[in-house]
């Protein structure tokens, strides 16, 4: 068979790293997926499935990360001391995430036995009425659907068809300026503007890694709106570090447009930075 050509391709540890953080911790695409993901960047060796996947673990926590390029023969997985860990942005904490689970956990709960208690007071025929707009057997005891604060919040923002003076996420500057940014594209915007202010090699070298740089904005003040989720964005910022007022007006008008009165009021309790 005739060659047509050759081509060499490069693979960049650093940039498997932060995918498969991003993946993990923005994206949501799942452990198992980002599991395989790195169990294939770390393949050909004498290493066990369980000590593969022990290394992969250890990525996403920041004990861990994959550096170098094939091309230049230097692709390789530094494993840190506990003294020399990475440290990892807020947003990827995963202790932080575990007591939001929790949280989510014991508010479903309170869903499950509101439901229960409702089931029990309501007569039977009303029991057959929900059951047919839900497709459900009500009347059955082990009929127990909840709908999840999450759920509940895409629904909100999904039959919402007003149509608003900004779109739903974005990133909102220390002045009121609003970025609009894609859902999940927000740690790229922030990475692609950073990039844009660099003027010198020096600046450009200081750039930060893709899943650092929305730390980095939030640090100056700005404001992230965004949800996992899909839902009502929720405004994320550097916990040392008040709204401004202009911030503050931005935030209360995006709230009240879209029927959020308690996020709106919730805003003007923060203290304000002048």
């Amino acid at each position: 068979m005739e060659k047509q050509g050759v081509f060499q391709f490069d693979i960049e540890g650093e940039y498997l790293t932060s995918l498969a953080r991003e993946w993990f911790y923005v994206e949501g695409k799942g452990y198992d997926k980002c599991i395989e993901l790195l169990n294939g960047c770390m393949s050909g060796t004498d290493e066990t499935k369980d000590q593969i996947r022990r290394h992969a673990e250890d990525l996403l926590l920041g004990r861990a990360a994959l550096k170098g390029s094939t091309r230049e023969g230097s692709y390789h997985l530094e494993i840190y001391g506990p003294e020399s860990e990475e440290k990892m942005p807020e947003y990827m904490n995963v202790w932080d995430i575990v007591g939001e689970q929790k949280k989510v956990k014991d508010e479903l709960e309170r869903y499950k036995r509101r439901w229960k208690v409702a089931m029990k007071m309501i007569p039977r025929y009303l029991k057959e009425e929900i059951g047919i707009e839900l497709d459900e057997d009500l009347t059955e005891p082990e009929s127990r659907p909840v709908v999840s604060r999450d759920l509940d919040n895409y629904m909100k923002r999904m039959l919402d068809t007003e149509e608003h003076t900004t779109e739903d996420y974005g990133w909102l500057e220390p002045n009121g300026k609003f970025h609009a940014v894609k859902w999940g594209d927000h740690q790229e915007w922030a990475y692609e503007y950073l990039e844009s202010k660099a003027k010198t090699e020096e600046e450009y070298s200081k750039l930060p890694r893709l899943y650092e740089a929305g730390d980095v904005l939030t640090k100056e003040g700005w404001v992230l709106l965004h949800n996992p989720s899909q839902g009502i964005a929720m405004a994320t910022k550097d916990s040392s570090k008040d709204y401004t007022k202009a911030q503050k007006e931005f935030l209360f008008d995006y709230y009240i447009e879209r029927n959020c009165e308690e996020e709106a009021n919730d805003i003007w309790k923060e203290r304000e930075q002048l």
